[in-house]
């Protein structure tokens, strides 16, 4: 069998999908998905909401809240995150938006921590954006 001259940097190298996804986050680039690019889980790198399903909070991109602990948390509103789970039954303590629940909402994946899911006079979920990757 004749040996292959590689040029000086290059591997050859077979891809699947999973290495595709990868190399292209690694670029910078973000895998776009129906409804726009991907939100993703910062820990794990899974997909957690998709642009187009971003909401104003208040007319705004993005809030800060304090919890009762003093935790400061700046978090983006979206209508949908299909990577969410959430862990807690909904409680109105402490809720930053009159009017609705809350529950603790984690990766799907990794169960990282990502933000809660509101619920009551509206529905939406409110993620940390420190635990996300943007698109």
């Amino acid at each position: 069998m004749p040996h292959r001259r590689r040029q000086p940097g290059w591997t050859l190298r077979a891809y699947n999908a999973l290495m595709l996804r990868e190399d292209a986050e690694q670029a910078g680039g973000a895998v776009t998905a129906e409804g726009g690019s991907a939100w993703r889980c910062a820990a794990c790198g899974a997909e957690v909401a998709r642009d187009g399903d971003r909401i104003s909070l208040d007319g705004q991109e993005t809030r800060a809240f304090v919890n009762p602990d003093g935790l400061e948390y700046v978090i983006a509103g979206f209508a949908r995150a299909p990577g969410c789970s959430e862990v807690s039954e909904p409680s109105s303590y402490w809720s930053w938006f009159p009017g609705c629940a809350w529950q603790i909402s984690v990766c799907r994946t990794c169960r990282a921590h990502l933000g809660w899911r509101f619920s009551g006079r509206a529905a939406f979920y409110g993620l940390s954006i420190d635990r996300l990757t943007a698109p």
